[in-house]
């Protein structure tokens, strides 16, 4: 029985017979998922363009801010420096202000129907009341008299506004007959002359916590460099 078996195993072996069973070697897996690593990289490839242009943008508006900024401080010295000017002038001629004869004589021939036709018209229906109260036994309620009387009185003041506002301002042009237009021109222009009060007197507020000289080395700055704009576009255009 054991050279049968020997037998078997010999045959086994040299190709006679049944094979044993042998283990095969598996292969090493070659894992072909990218590594962990590589998708935080490339995360951060595609945010960086993004902050490079979120600081692009950053720095774009600050200096819109800056440039608004230094453009409003301009006008403010500009206008302050237009202002003083304003003052010396009134200093040197204090009947600069005053309303030329010409533009007075003007408005005051204006009033003479804007304002006459109106107060002759409040005699007259007082006149009128009376004449018929007495002369002809009619009654009126006193507050009809009255009321007539102010509606007449309140034209009148009207007039004298109208005729103020509808001459012509300027020396050398008469004007209109009615003055429509010269009535919108000059109320234009008295809105921007309320304008410039109240701004004027924000910039005196201004000065006030200033120093003159701090306020001349403010304008000759801004002066300097509203000539060196100047000659830039003057070369630009050459």
């Amino acid at each position: 029985s054991q050279s049968q078996q020997s037998w078997a195993t010999l045959s086994a072996g040299k190709g006679f017979g049944e094979k044993p069973p042998t283990k095969q070697k598996s292969a090493p897996s070659i894992e072909t998922s990218a590594p962990e690593s590589a998708a935080p990289v490339a995360t951060q490839e595609q945010q960086q363009p993004t902050k490079v242009t979120e600081d692009n943008t950053g720095s774009k508006r600050l200096r819109e801010l800056r440039s608004r900024e230094a453009e409003r401080r301009d006008e403010e010295l500009k206008k302050l420096r237009t202002l003083r000017e304003t003052d010396a002038a009134l200093r040197e001629d204090a009947g600069a202000a005053a309303i030329p004869e010409k533009v007075a004589q003007r408005m005051g021939k204006r009033m003479i129907p804007f304002v006459g036709i109106p107060l002759f018209g409040t005699c007259a229906s007082f006149i009128g009341f009376w004449y018929m109260a007495v002369y002809k036994d009619q009654e009126f309620q006193p507050a009809l008299v009255a009321t007539t009387s102010f509606v007449f009185l309140a034209v009148g003041l009207l007039g004298i506004t109208y005729s103020v506002l509808s001459a012509s301002w300027d020396d050398d042009r008469e004007g209109s007959g009615l003055g429509f237009d010269e009535f919108q021109t000059n109320v234009g222009n008295l809105k921007d002359g309320l304008a410039r009060t109240k701004e004027n007197a924000l910039l005196r507020e201004k000065m006030a916590g200033l120093s003159e000289d701090e306020i001349q080395r403010a304008i000759d700055d801004q002066e300097r460099r509203e000539a060196k704009k100047n000659n830039k576009k003057d070369a630009w255009m050459e």
